[in-house]
């Protein structure tokens, strides 16, 4: 039996290795093949630097990928055993059917860890790093998103939507300029939302993206009030200064927007998760079910590597005689179900209509219920 759980295992490591990166593959291919074209075009960011932060999400979409990958590396060693009768002998010679899952439920669990010190101690920093890489590239650009005539600073939830629009600026057309340049467009106007009472509008005739920042021309600033809302100034708007040159000033200093500011839990640890769900509970303010949902799932998206193993053991089952082999659907549909689960769960926790904790352990629950089940009633039958 030695000798069988070193070359299943072996077997296994490399079905897995290829499995994962070929779901890792797929996913990179498509969807984020087009998030790099779209980066590359709308940011102005070097190809170079493009790929270097693909490259740096490449252990998150491992810590996803792995738990199919595991599945994927079950079913199809599992299939090639049963067409060899490797696992019939097994059974013949009355080895009991944990006993011929113990090397796979040991790839499992080597698995659960490797996913979650990854998940942990990997992921969060390479994404961390790609976001700041991101800001420093894109504010030394010649300009910064050059296909835009609107640019938006919006402040972003903790589930990534848009909660406020703090500002918005609208660009005019681009100046031609020779190569090496800094980009300049002739008229920008910018709308300061931030003082909910005032709305603050700077006109300029022109405007250069120099120095990480948009320094304006011969321009004016406005004031609008908004009366309806208690203020004293019955003007309704004024023009408070007429400049020659100046600097927008929530781009003159860009280096303070690199620290924790744009931040998803993404790009947090689960120490700063918990930090941040600590933090908000001492203000009295209710806990977003988001941010509760991405802490219990730093603990479940390890285990279902192991668990889903668990899930997979009828497939030992479905070839005991001569006839149809179910396995291969059985192990598609544990993978769609697995990815399907965890966007339905994620619904019903973020709109409060299930448990954060539950929600996170939901897929798993369910998964290896409905394995246990089938396999009582193959090995019935």
């Amino acid at each position: 039996m030695k000798l069988y759980d070193r070359y299943i295992m072996l077997e296994t490591l490399q079905v897995l290795t290829v499995g994962t990166f070929a779901i890792l593959g797929i996913f990179y291919g498509t969807a984020e093949f087009k998030n790099v074209l779209d980066m590359m075009t709308a940011s102005g960011l070097s190809l170079h630097t493009v790929l270097t932060i693909m490259a740096l999400q490449l252990p998150t979409g491992m810590v996803y990928s792995l738990p199919s990958g595991v599945v994927m590396a079950v079913m199809l060693v599992l299939i090639r055993s049963s067409r060899d009768c490797e696992v019939m002998a097994l059974q013949l010679l009355g080895v009991p059917l944990l006993r011929v899952l113990l090397p796979f439920l040991v790839m499992g669990l080597i698995s659960s860890v490797a996913n979650f010190l990854v998940s942990e101690y990997a992921a969060p920093q390479c994404r961390d790093l790609a976001r700041r890489l991101f800001i420093i590239a894109a504010n030394k650009a010649q300009r910064p998103f050059p296909d835009r005539t609107e640019l938006r600073l919006e402040e972003i939830s903790l589930d990534g939507r848009v909660t406020k629009t703090s500002k918005i600026i609208e660009l005019g057309k681009e100046e031609n300029t020779e190569a090496g340049q800094d980009k300049k467009v002739m008229g920008l106007v910018c709308f300061d939302l931030t003082n909910t009472n005032v709305v603050k509008v700077i006109c300029a005739s022109s405007a250069q993206w120099r120095n990480c920042a948009w320094t304006l021309y011969d321009g004016r600033i406005f004031d609008f009030f908004d009366t309806s809302k208690g203020s004293n100034n019955t003007s309704g708007s004024a023009v408070q200064m007429h400049f020659a040159s100046m600097q927008l000033p929530f781009v003159a200093h860009t280096d303070s927007t690199i620290g924790n500011n744009f931040q998803t839990t993404l790009d947090k640890s689960t120490g700063e998760l918990l930090e941040n769900i600590k933090f908000i509970q001492s203000k009295g303010v209710p806990v977003p079910p988001y941010l509760y949902l991405q802490y219990y799932r730093r603990f479940s998206y390890p285990l279902s590597c192991f668990f889903l193993v668990l899930a997979a053991a009828p497939m030992v089952l479905f070839r005991k005689r001569k006839g149809p082999d179910f396995s291969l659907i059985y192990g598609g549909f544990l993978i769609v179900s697995f990815f399907l689960l965890q966007e339905v769960s994620l619904a019903l926790a973020v709109n409060n209509r299930m448990e954060p904790a539950l929600a996170a352990y939901l897929p798993l629950i369910l998964l290896t219920g409905s394995g246990f089940f089938l396999t009582i009633l193959l090995k019935r039958g």
